[in-house]
């Protein structure tokens, strides 16, 4: 018995960093319905849809460039509760953010397929 045990906490404690993030934010609703995390190594933007409100999640990417003016870099989507979906720099030059320069994301609540956005939440982030 004492060994399943150890077994079980050995698990857990590989799992561990591999669901860590640099900073994580949620949509401006009351009640929100949607959450961004992000990790600099690797550019990773992941997005959750949290609430079964009807409204789907979506993240738009831009980066800061060294004169002060944003760059748009791309856009996703998930719906559905419980639903996630990440992009990350390993899938290729879109999702690679150039480095030396703030990363800044929205989060937001979308509706009938881009048609509707709202409830944005912004951060600027270091990469």
């Amino acid at each position: 018995m004492a060994m399943s045990a150890a077994a079980v906490v050995t698990s857990f404690a590989v799992a561990g960093p591999a669901l860590a993030y640099n900073e994580s934010w949620r949509t401006d609703d009351g009640d929100p319905g949607g959450i961004a995390y992000w990790t600099a190594d690797n550019d990773i933007v992941k997005i959750c849809d949290i609430e079964p409100d009807g409204w789907a999640v979506a993240a738009f990417v831009y980066h800061r460039q060294t004169n002060g003016t944003l760059a748009f870099d791309y856009q996703f989507y998930v719906g559905g509760n419980g639903n996630c979906a990440d992009r990350k720099a390993s899938e290729g030059a879109t999702f690679n953010l150039p480095e030396n320069q703030n990363a800044h994301i929205g989060v937001c609540l979308m509706r009938d397929d881009w048609a509707e956005i709202d409830y944005c939440d912004w951060n600027e982030l270091s990469n």
